[in-house]
């Protein structure tokens, strides 16, 4: 297990910063903050998160638990296909990249906090309550909705979700994540770029 180090968050936006991928320095500080949020407390706390890609956001997130958390856990949910983009749009085919994802949280000093599973998200056997749920899957709303459904049973009352690229170049992200607000109860309690960070009312 890791052993505790100082929370730097300059030190981990510039090793995100080496990490091939589509996170901005104002989109990774929300990411960070909200897991800054959801590890208050001396529980163990997990994290999900959907499309990793090559490891930009898994940096992020794991960089602050093996600070503040280091015997909690990011489960890190893509299948490595290259796959990126929305099926109802245009998807992009490029190589498989979980030997850059592992090679990146490796060298970011954050493999011990981070479990991958190479699986599409409505296929992963899951049973363990959340406390941070962060979806960048594919960027259609069925792919989006399929991605926190299978997820939602399992989210703490006060977990934290946060939804990547909720911007109108991805519709299907908006209407899913505007349905939730809108519909079900869910508060938007900030926006940073595209990157959207949803809780329950409490109270």
């Amino acid at each position: 297990m890791n052993a505790p180090v100082l929370l730097k968050p300059l030190d981990i936006l510039a090793t995100m910063r080496g990490v091939k991928g589509w996170l901005d320095d104002v989109e990774a500080d929300l990411l960070f903050a909200a897991a800054v949020e959801a590890t208050r407390g001396d529980r163990i706390r997990t994290f999900v998160e959907i499309g990793s890609y090559q490891g930009r956001s898994t940096v992020v997130l794991g960089g602050v638990l093996r600070a503040l958390s280091p015997q909690s856990m990011l489960y890190a949910v893509d299948p490595h296909e290259g796959t990126v983009g929305a099926a109802d749009k245009r998807l992009n085919h490029g190589v498989p990249t979980f030997d850059a994802f592992i090679a990146n949280i490796t060298s970011a000093g954050v493999a011990e906090v981070v479990k991958p599973i190479r699986s599409l998200s409505y296929e992963t056997v899951w049973d363990q309550p959340i406390d941070l749920l962060f979806v960048d899957g594919l960027h259609d709303r069925e792919n989006v909705e399929r991605d926190f459904r299978h997820f939602e049973p399992y989210l703490l009352p006060d977990a934290v979700v946060l939804f990547h690229d909720y911007a109108g170049y991805y519709p299907g992200v908006v209407a899913f994540v505007d349905a939730l607000v809108d519909g079900e109860g869910w508060e938007m309690v900030d926006r940073a770029a595209s990157m959207a960070m949803l809780r329950r009312p409490t109270g």
